[in-house]
């Protein structure tokens, strides 16, 4: 009955944790590019093809960063899971 109680303690501090991580939502820091009414010249349309691609980079890093982090995170939730495991396997004998 000790064992069942430590074990219900142990995973609601653990999964409030979890829960409270990130409280906010990262933003995308990316400017969209504004394309002209017209454009006036060959310039004008190779600046803001180039504005379209450096969106496109910066996109691209944003949801590559996220999903690193994501992962960072699944990565430390399984470690902890395995930490508590071995704890009750070794431990509580």
């Amino acid at each position: 009955m000790k064992l069942i109680r430590l074990s219900f303690f142990t995973s609601a501090i653990l999964f409030s944790n979890f829960l409270h991580a990130d409280m906010f939502t990262p933003t995308v820091p990316c400017s969209k590019p504004s394309k002209p009414y017209k454009f006036n010249s060959e310039y004008e349309v190779t600046q803001y093809f180039n504005s379209v691609e450096r969106y496109k980079r910066c996109i691209s890093d944003f949801v590559e960063k996220q999903t690193r982090e994501a992962s960072n995170h699944q990565k430390a939730a399984s470690n902890a899971i395995d930490e508590w495991n071995r704890f009750v396997k070794y431990e509580m004998k």
